[in-house]
């Protein structure tokens, strides 16, 4: 019995990607006799089924043939997961309209997931905040979820995989199809750091409308969404909603008045999203909230301090954030004196675990 229903599962995967999720939603909740076996006509009268899904579904149910499908995953090292699976991931069982399947590259992290998402067209400073997010998570040991776009998710997911942390990319195509293109080699990183997820088989465009549905499974696989950088009608709006409707947290980094690349963001924070105004104050909340172990600890993915450092040094690396900061914030974070954090900043950008920038403030580097 079982069998079969996993079997439903994976037709169900294959006639969303041909005529999107509000028909196979309800088609769910039928039989996995009606659903693999029941000719489309009789379907017609428990379901409003349109010509077009009409043609789809009968050529389906022609085709179909699981342990084949199965197979082609398998040789491609891919795991295909149902609501069946015990696997599943359990974020995603309580979404308004969870992915009949969802196709695995990698591994799922079982651990608190928080998504960053925003602008393909980002600002530079869009940008650093994506990426210092993404370090600042992962060395805390959450788990960041993105959708592999350019711009805020990409600089996101670097962000991760610069400090060995656990990321989550979804994609918005076929498992095995890199776009954008120029994204290959993060696409890899991304799958050794943690996984790449699609709930579209093997070969399937990247096509326009593919792109918001995907969303949803990106704020569903989250306890918490940031909208680093968006303009209204952004994609990551669309993602906020559906966190929203998930019941998951949503917060948005404040950005300049009257920048059009931040009007969607700013929006949210009027409709009362909460204000991410200071990265390492937003990830001591995600990690209080949620019983984070403290940084350092052994929560996987997550590195250590780096050894070799004096006490002193070790201190003031800790007081650092991935945001630029002064001196005074450095030594107030650190409760290490004056003298001595200015030697030891000195010493640790020479050693390459902080940067200074032109006004003398500084920040975390990626551990070398």
């Amino acid at each position: 019995m079982e069998d079969d229903d996993r079997a439903k599962y994976l037709f169900l995967s294959l006639l969303q990607a041909r005529v999107g999720s509000s028909l196979v939603s309800h088609l769910g909740n039928l039989s996995p006799e009606a659903v693999l076996r029941t000719p489309v006509a009789e379907l017609a009268g428990r379901a409003k089924i349109s010509e077009k899904a009409s043609r789809a579904f009968a050529e389906l149910q022609r085709s179909f043939d699981p342990d084949r499908m199965q197979d082609r995953l398998a040789t491609r090292g891919i795991e295909v997961l149902t609501p069946v699976d015990e696997a599943f991931p359990r974020p995603l069982r309580s979404i308004p309209d969870p992915p009949p399947a969802l196709f695995v590259n990698g591994a799922v992290p079982d651990t608190v997931s928080v998504a960053l998402v925003g602008s393909r067209k980002a600002s530079a400073t869009g940008i650093e905040t994506a990426r210092a997010l993404g370090l600042a998570l992962s060395e805390r040991g959450v788990c960041v979820v993105s959708g592999l776009a350019l711009g805020v998710d990409a600089a996101a997911h670097e962000g991760a995989v610069e400090v060995g942390g656990l990321t989550v990319g979804v994609l918005g195509c076929g498992i095995d199809v890199v776009y954008p293109r120029r994204n290959r080699a993060l696409f890899e990183s991304v799958r050794r750091h943690g996984a790449l997820v699609s709930e579209y088989a093997l070969g399937e465009a990247p096509l326009a409308w593919r792109f918001p549905a995907r969303n949803r499974i990106i704020a569903g696989l989250a306890g918490t969404v940031v909208v680093v950088e968006a303009p209204e009608h952004s994609g990551a709006l669309i993602t906020a909603r559906h966190a929203l409707d998930a019941g998951r947290d949503v917060w948005a980094v404040p950005g300049p008045p009257g920048v059009r690349e931040c009007r969607g963001s700013n929006g949210l924070l009027s409709d009362g999203a909460g204000v991410l105004w200071d990265i390492p104050e937003f990830v001591d909340a995600v990690a209080r909230e949620h019983r984070v172990p403290a940084a350092g600890g052994a929560s996987a993915g997550v590195q250590p301090l780096p050894s070799g450092l004096e006490d002193t040094e070790a201190a003031v690396l800790c007081g650092v954030g991935f945001e630029p900061m002064g001196v005074d914030a450095v030594a107030k974070r650190s409760g290490v004196e004056m003298p001595g954090v200015l030697t030891a900043l000195a010493l640790l950008e020479l050693k390459g675990f902080v940067r200074r920038d032109g006004v003398g403030s500084y920040a975390r580097r990626a551990v070398p």
